[in-house]
């Protein structure tokens, strides 16, 4: 059992879905990615999800969400150990907590203290027991919620000190991604977490109403990143150049390539979050003000 299983178990194919967040809201606020306030967020942000990341991880296995006939392998197949597993993701919270309690020590920001805590108490009991916020069906929800407005208000605070309004459009298209990476996770494993007794929205709707969600996550990325366009910053349209990556992940969906869809998703996420950043940072107006 080498280190590399166990930075494997974390899975950093999906860590895009923290780093991009941060790097719109810093855009957005004109921030600079050169500030200890930017790499505070980048490390709370990866360092909290990775501790999720291996929470998921630890939970699923010892509920028997993930077995050989199904799910995460990691340790059904015995890579890594359960106890290292849930001692990494302690760890990795432990990380995630320090780059923020010295803030709150500092400035006494009671908005911050209370966005950051409800991402935590939320990550972790995405699948932990008792509650197990994905078992019940409310998984997508948090991943929009966490992905989307809480960790792009908290950073805001981090590096500006206030929340900003426009935030909330812009978490649109990021969470809605982000939640599509779950989203064709769970579809890959309707079977084994219905066998589990696990219930998501995938397993309450089936494969083919999945494929619609699925569908419809990737696409309503697109339609909000136009609306951010035309009211805000017409260089975010540039996100548009991805469309043939969403046609290949809706293709492997329905050819039923399940296998690798969360990973290759993951890696479409990124190259969409990139050009949505560099639409927010080189274009000062909306198409709204060009016409």
């Amino acid at each position: 059992m080498s280190l590399f299983e166990y930075i494997l178990a974390s899975r950093p194919w999906s860590f895009t879905a923290a780093a991009i967040p941060v790097l719109v809201t810093t855009a957005v606020n004109g921030s600079s990615l050169s500030s200890l306030q930017f790499l505070r967020c980048v490390v709370m942000a990866i360092s909290i999800q990775a501790g999720a990341n291996l929470t998921n991880t630890y939970f699923d296995f010892i509920n028997a969400v993930d077995t050989k006939l199904g799910g995460e392998r990691t340790l059904v197949d015995q890579k890594v150990s359960s106890t290292g597993v849930l001692i990494l993701s302690a760890l990795c919270y432990v990380v995630g907590i320090s780059t923020v309690v010295p803030v709150l020590l500092e400035r006494s920001n009671e908005q911050l203290g209370l966005i950051f805590a409800a991402g935590v108490l939320l990550a972790f009991f995405y699948t932990a027991n008792p509650v197990g916020l994905k078992y019940r069906a409310l998984g997508d929800v948090t991943i929009f919620v966490c992905f989307g407005p809480l960790l792009m208000q908290c950073t805001s605070i981090l590096l500006t000190g206030t929340t900003r309004q426009d935030l909330y459009l812009y978490s649109v298209p990021i969470g809605c991604l982000t939640e599509a990476i779950l989203h064709a996770n769970n579809s890959r494993d309707i079977e084994a977490d219905a066998r589990a007794g696990a219930t998501t929205l995938a397993t309450l709707l089936g494969a083919r109403w999945s494929y619609v969600v699925y569908a419809g996550l990737l696409f309503g990325s697109y339609a909000s990143v136009l609306f951010i366009s035309y009211l805000y910053h017409w260089g975010c349209a540039a996100a548009l150049l991805t469309l043939p990556l969403s046609f290949d992940l809706l293709k492997r969906y329905t050819d039923r390539k399940m296998a690798d869809l969360p990973e290759e998703t993951a890696k479409m996420h990124l190259p969409f979050g990139i050009l949505l950043w560099l639409g927010v940072l080189f274009s000062e107006k909306g198409l709204s003000a060009l016409l």
